[in-house]
């Protein structure tokens, strides 16, 4: 029997003998949005922050979480956020319709989610002020995440409620060179939190995709004992054949093509770089072949990725 590209994708990141590598070209997948997650693309969004367009020569693909970039924060500490900054989670409506149209014997719909909790505390202080909040505040910070995971555990319930069999979640804790804070810091203070809002997927038996940018390496083993299913890593940042190694089994990777080589390479080094990734990544399942971020990228490297799915991935 053949399977569903939704079923093979399944088996891919749970390690169950996959027919084929899943890839991007395939639809095994939707990204769904609830109403209203995106943040306004210039204005106050309800957390009180300002926003500003997304510079034009960022190039950012239809998938893209965001299209701006937060300029104004409405506080400087921890202590100073009042408890209008933490708006209840979205109402039911803003979720309903969100799987019409979509096939769910053929496709996963995976409902993503807004700022991370990291993210979220960084957007209403500023990086200054929430890297002295983690320091220095730890009361007043751990009421501020714990108001910010509710929302997340909001959202994940409303999302299974309205037929999402995935979340999709997303924070950043590194830059290219490595974390930009301390990892015994982030499992105190953020890895608890984010452990709740994991926990409504995985008791629904639902997967979960979590993206983070930078050299993220020190985090991962962390997050899969979190119950990440897959990770979504900067190819570029992080040693992904080595996590392999390392992790086997236990971990998933959704990417593998760098985004660098999705924009500015050759369409024979795209076609390299899929072969490349099939190759360290997909021993025993355990890959979805795709870039490694929702960029805009020239249409003749989107081909040559396609044509090099076809070839490599069955």
């Amino acid at each position: 029997m053949t399977l569903s590209p939704k079923a093979n994708l399944l088996r891919a990141i749970r390690h169950n003998s996959p027919a084929h590598v899943p890839n991007a070209g395939e639809g095994a997948w939707r990204l769904i949005d609830y109403r209203g997650r995106q943040p306004p693309r210039e204005g106050t969004d309800e957390w009180g922050v300002t926003w500003a367009p997304l510079p034009e020569s960022y190039l950012a693909g239809d998938a893209e979480p965001a299209h701006s970039y937060p300029v104004g924060h409405p506080a400087s500490t921890a202590a100073g956020l009042p408890p209008e900054r933490f708006p209840e989670p979205p109402e039911p409506e803003c979720f309903s319709g969100l799987t019409e149209g979509i096939d769910c014997e053929q496709v996963l719909a995976i409902g993503q989610h807004p700022a991370g909790l990291l993210d979220r505390f960084i957007s209403l202080l500023g990086m200054q002020g929430a890297m002295g909040a983690l320091m220095g505040e730890p009361v007043a910070t751990e009421a501020a995440l714990s108001r910010i995971a509710d929302y997340h555990v909001g959202v994940a319930r409303q999302y299974l409620a309205a037929g999402a069999e995935a979340g999709w979640l997303a924070d950043d804790y590194a830059g290219t060179s490595g974390p930009y804070l301390r990892p015994q810091l982030w499992q105190r203070t953020i890895l608890p939190h984010l452990r709740r809002v994991i926990e409504v997927y995985r008791n629904a038996g639902a997967p979960v995709f979590f993206h983070t940018c930078g050299n993220s390496q020190a985090f991962v083993a962390d997050l899969l004992d979190a119950g990440v299913t897959a990770l979504n890593l900067q190819t570029s940042a992080c040693d992904l054949a080595a996590l392999k190694a390392r992790f086997g089994g236990r971990i998933s990777f959704f990417g593998g093509v760098a985004s660098e080589v999705m924009l500015r390479g050759r369409p024979d080094e795209v076609r390299e770089a899929v072969r490349l990734a099939i190759e360290a990544l997909s021993g025993g399942g355990g890959l979805v072949l795709a870039p490694d971020q929702p960029l805009a990228f020239p249409a003749e490297n989107l081909a040559a990725f396609d044509e090099a799915a076809r070839d490599y991935c069955f």
